[in-house]
C-alpha cells in the first residue's frame, strides 16, 4: 500500500501500516507515524512472545527514530517536530509519557534545522533551545557557548530572541555582572517576568533609581495579569 492508500483509512488501522512504510524509508510515513504515537492513538502490535507493555515502549522509541531517519534525510517537517518532542517531551492522559525528553536527541535535531538555514524566528528558536539543552543536559554547562548560542538568538530578535535575552541577562545577574545584565534585561522586560523582576532588584539594589525601580514594578503588576505563553520566562 502507498502512503496515500494508508491515510484513507480509519486511524485504528493505520498504525502497522505506517510503520511498514516508515521502515522503508517513507518520510512523510515516518512523521505521521509519530503524529499518531504522540496522539496515543497507538501501542504498537505485539510480536510473538513480546507483552503489551513491551510493544507500547517499542511503538514509542521507534516514533522518533523514525522521524530521526527522515530528518537525516533532509525532512523538515520531522525535524521540526522532532526537535519539539524531544525537547519538551510528549504527555498523554493521565500523564502518560508517549515521547521521553532528551536534550541529546534535541540537540541532533536542532543541529540538523541549522543546517538547512531557516528563516529567522525559527532559528532564533533552534538557537535558543540547544542553548538551553547544553545548560541543563551537562553538570559542568560549556556557558561560553550556551552564551555565545544565545546572544545569536538574540541579535534575531522577536519572540524567541527575547528570550534568550532575558536568559543573558538572567546569567549576568547570577553573576554579579549587574551593569552587563541590564541591557539584556531591558530588551526583554515587557514581555519576561523574570526579566522584569531582576532589573527591579538591580535598580533597587544596584543602581539605586526609584524611577526604574518603580517602571520595572508596574510591569511586574502587568505581566502578574497577564497569562504566559507555554514556555514563557
Amino acid at each position: 500500500m502507498t502512503y496515500s492508500d494508508v491515510i484513507a483509512l480509519p486511524v485504528k488501522e493505520r498504525g502497522p501500516l505506517l510503520k511498514s512504510l516508515a521502515e522503508s524509508g517513507d518520510n512523510d510515513a515516518c512523521l505521521a507515524y509519530a503524529k499518531l504515537i504522540f496522539a496515543d492513538k497507538y501501542n504498537g502490535t505485539p510480536s510473538a512472545g513480546q507483552s503489551k507493555d513491551e510493544a507500547k515502549a517499542e511503538a514509542r522509541s521507534s516514533a522518533v527514530t523514525f522521524l530521526y531517519d527522515a530528518a537525516l534525510r533532509g525532512h523538515l517537517p520531522s525535524i521540526i517536530l522532532g526537535q519539539d518532542a524531544a525537547f519538551l517531551g510528549r504527555q498523554g492522559a493521565f500523564n502518560k509519557v508517549l515521547c521521553k525528553v532528551s536534550f541529546t536527541k534535541a540537540i541532533e535535531f536542532l543541529d540538523l534545522w541549522l543546517a538547512q538555514e531557516p528563516e529567522p524566528d525559527d532559528r532564533a528558536l533552534a538557537l535558543f533551545r540547544k542553548g538551553l539543552c547544553l545548560k541543563l543536559m551537562n553538570a559542568e554547562t560549556p556557558w561560553a557557548e550556551v552564551e555565545s548560542l544565545w546572544e545569536q538568538s538574540a541579535s534575531l530578535g522577536g519572540e524567541h530572541g527575547i528570550a534568550a535575552s532575558a536568559q543573558l541577562g538572567a546569567r549576568h545577574f547570577d553573576n554579579g555582572r549587574y551593569d552587563e545584565a541590564i541591557p539584556w534585561l531591558e530588551t526583554a522586560k515587557n514581555s519576561s517576568m523574570m526579566a522584569a523582576s531582576l532589573l527591579m532588584l538591580i535598580h533597587k539594589n544596584h543602581t539605586k533609581s526609584e524611577d526604574d525601580y518603580k517602571e520595572c514594578s508596574d510591569i511586574c503588576s502587568v505581566l502578574c495579569s497577564t497569562k504566559p505563553k507555554p514556555g514563557q520566562t
